[in-house]
């Protein structure tokens, strides 16, 4: 067994999906800054991360390389820039250039649905949401028409202003930020707020502001790249485990959904919201079984 050492210490609620695969997010990314990581979950409240490599004198801040790391999906620059060409014109203005409303649209699809991409010093590309075939694409929480990198964007604007710098790991879960802009509806403890629809009303006439929690939406955003829950093929109805041991990110991955059993996990299941045919989020999960 693995004897690596906690040096982050990560509070969290177990009944809350987003929570547990931000915890996932946050052992990728810290296997990936720090070159080698374990992550495991010493109580079914604490999510513990160790650098393996004992000779280092130090790990750089997990939170502050995601709040400094450039985040971009894959189009061209050019093409970001005729996008933001296209978009300064006038419809009439368009009209005159053969084919500009078609290039318009093209590019707008590409802005809206293409891979994100996390730069120095993550190197990570994230694309789980279009992936039909083993089915990570069912737990995309957001319509058509939105923009997973304007959702992504607006939940990493918080970290880049520091909100999270001297933040103790036990409350980087916690923290909430108001109006960042849409989430990804992961964190279950959102409930009704996301949403004007499911509120009943809206929160702007009355003067009041939406709540996130945006490391919990951003983290499990990356998070869901390499951990996914079991599914049940014949219900809405998903599985993940509290491994209780270090695991690097390639064997905790299969420890998450049960694939590689681990002595004393305890195991969860959630169900989707489903508001619309397109806009789901995640519900709170019960535990089923294993370590309480």
């Amino acid at each position: 067994m693995s004897q690596t050492e906690a040096t982050i210490r990560v509070g969290l609620d177990p009944t809350n999906p987003g929570q547990f695969f931000a915890c996932c997010g946050l052992l990728e990314l810290a296997d990936r800054l720090w070159g080698r990581a374990e992550g495991w979950f010493e109580t079914a409240d604490t999510f513990c991360l160790g650098d393996t490599d004992r000779t280092r004198t130090g790990t750089e801040p997990v939170i502050d390389a995601l709040a400094r790391c450039r985040l971009t999906n894959t189009m061209k620059d050019e093409e970001v820039r005729r996008l933001e060409e296209l978009s300064r014109m006038t419809a009439k203005q368009r009209e005159k250039i053969q084919g500009a409303d078609e290039e318009k649209k093209r590019l707008e699809k590409h802005w809206r649905e293409d891979p994100i991409l996390l730069h120095e010093p993550f190197h990570l590309r994230v694309d789980w949401f279009l992936d039909d075939r083993a089915g990570g694409d069912r737990f995309k929480t957001w319509a058509g028409q939105q923009s997973v990198l304007d959702i992504a964007l607006a939940m990493k604007k918080p970290l880049e202003r520091g909100d999270w710098s001297a933040l103790p790991p036990a409350r980087w879960l916690s923290r909430t930020t108001e109006d960042e802009g849409l989430p990804f509806n992961f964190d279950s403890d959102l409930g009704g707020q996301a949403s004007a629809l499911d509120v009943g009303f809206s929160f702007d006439p009355l003067g009041l502001r939406s709540r996130t929690r945006p490391l919990i939406e951003l983290a499990a955003f990356i998070g869901l790249q390499r951990f996914r829950p079991a599914a049940d093929p014949t219900a809405n109805r998903y599985r993940f485990s509290l491994w209780s041991v270090p695991l690097p990110p390639e064997i905790a991955g299969a420890a998450a959904c049960g694939a590689v059993p681990v002595p004393g996990s305890t195991t969860f299941e959630f169900r989707l919201l489903y508001r619309t045919k397109y806009l789901k989020s995640f519900l709170p999960a019960t535990p089923i079984g294993g370590r309480r």
